[in-house]
């Protein structure tokens, strides 16, 4: 099986710091890893954060975090960016994208090939050209960042809003795909701007009535670079491990090789359902439960 079994590290990084992840990953028996610069800390603004220093202090670090994994062997396929990008505060949006330049050159540094950052979320009240005006925005001042480092960003597939009680606006996976359209055909952005499916949201998304994480994934064909695997209940989004939710993991596959996809099979799972003290044991479970199945599909 040539198949590369990945894990989201960001529990891992924030309990146990980032080289220590990273070896972590490596011993429980991942082949790659999602590194995460996201939440908390990740932001220029935190004095004395990693963020805050120098590029050229920002490059040492993560130069070293790069050399470590190439020494134990694994490989760092993507990193998880921006979670709460552009909306109407222009301060913040100015912020988010100084943030956002740094986590894509950050993914460069540590050689990932994709950058995933969520959409415009801004509530049920928002106009269909407000969405479409803000979200191009966001994406075409990120986009050149991404072009500069030699990464893709990757827009990710949304859900249902928990806080409105409604679908999201970019949860309708036409919304998602016309806006994606129309940002890639500018200039050659379609190089730099690709897709993340995140198969929990999508299988939030159906009870509004919208595709199954399968036909999300066939509707993103070639454009889908990187994967957010996780299961759920279709009511909440737990993160759970593939197989414990209601998603129909055989059709999941079965599309992810309709459209060729070659990439890793990452997970990003909430690793603390059982507590803190159970994180490490947790994401070896879900690394063993992930390779059982694809081993059952595709053959050692």
């Amino acid at each position: 099986m040539d198949k590369k079994i990945s894990i989201a590290t960001g529990h891992l990084q924030r309990k146990f710091g980032d080289m220590r992840a990273i070896e972590i990953a490596k011993e429980i028996g991942a082949d790659a890893i999602d590194f995460e610069t996201a939440y908390g800390i990740w932001d220029y603004r935190c004095q004395g954060q990693i963020y805050s220093k120098s590029d050229d202090e920002i490059c040492e670090y993560f130069t070293t975090l790069r050399r470590r994994a190439d020494e134990i062997g694994i490989e760092i396929g993507q990193t998880h960016g921006r979670i709460a990008p552009f909306n109407r505060d222009e301060e913040h949006n100015a912020a988010q994208l100084i943030n956002a330049r740094l986590d894509c050159m950050v993914a460069g540094i540590l050689g990932a090939k994709d950058v995933v950052m969520h959409n415009v979320a801004m509530g049920p009240e928002t106009t269909r050209a407000e969405y479409q005006k803000l979200s191009e925005k966001m994406f075409c001042s990120i986009i050149p960042f991404a072009k500069k480092y030699g990464v893709h960003l990757a827009t990710e597939t949304f859900g249902d809003s928990e806080k409105y009680k409604c679908l999201d606006f970019f949860g309708q996976m036409n919304e998602f795909i016309i806006n994606y359209n129309r940002i890639a055909a500018k200039e050659d952005f379609a190089e730099h701007f690709k897709m993340c499916a995140d198969t929990g949201h999508s299988n939030k998304a159906m009870r509004f009535g919208q595709p199954t994480p399968a036909d999300c994934i066939r509707m993103m064909g070639k454009n889908l670079t990187c994967l957010h695997l996780n299961d759920n209940d279709t009511f909440a989004d737990q993160h759970k491990t593939p197989g414990m939710g209601t998603i129909d993991w055989n059709d999941v596959f079965d599309a992810l090789d309709e459209i060729g996809y070659d990439g890793n099979y990452n997970m990003e799972l909430e690793l603390s359902q059982y507590g803190d003290s159970f994180i490490v044991e947790m994401a070896e479970f879900s690394i063993k439960v992930l390779r059982h199945m694809l081993t059952e599909r595709y053959g050692k």
